[in-house]
């Protein structure tokens, strides 16, 4: 299944992010404002349930932090942006399995 906007097919992304985006959500300190608007700015978004499975793996949000999709576009795309900065290349394309 391929989401509304072709970020994911299934649990594999289909779109890399842009190295910029990746520079301006990862590192030290408060990043919120920044990955907010790179969410907004490339329309980031993928099924609700698979963003939430996901996420539950990191241990680092309960259940009822969850349940705010907009909150788990922007979690998602964090990690994937950190992971993308500790380890270039390895993440190019995100994979959301268990």
């Amino acid at each position: 299944m391929t989401y509304r906007n072709h970020w994911f097919h299934g649990r594999e992304s289909l779109r890399q992010l842009p190295p910029e985006c990746v520079a301006d959500c990862s590192g030290s300190g408060d990043r919120t404002a920044d990955v907010a608007a790179w969410v907004r700015r490339l329309d980031f978004d993928g099924p609700a349930w698979l963003f939430r499975e996901y996420l539950r793996e990191y241990g680092a949000w309960d259940h009822s932090d969850l349940c705010d999709h907009n909150a788990n576009r922007e979690r998602v795309l964090w990690t994937w942006a950190c992971n993308c900065a500790e380890e270039p290349g390895a993440y190019d394309f995100l994979y959301l399995g268990v």
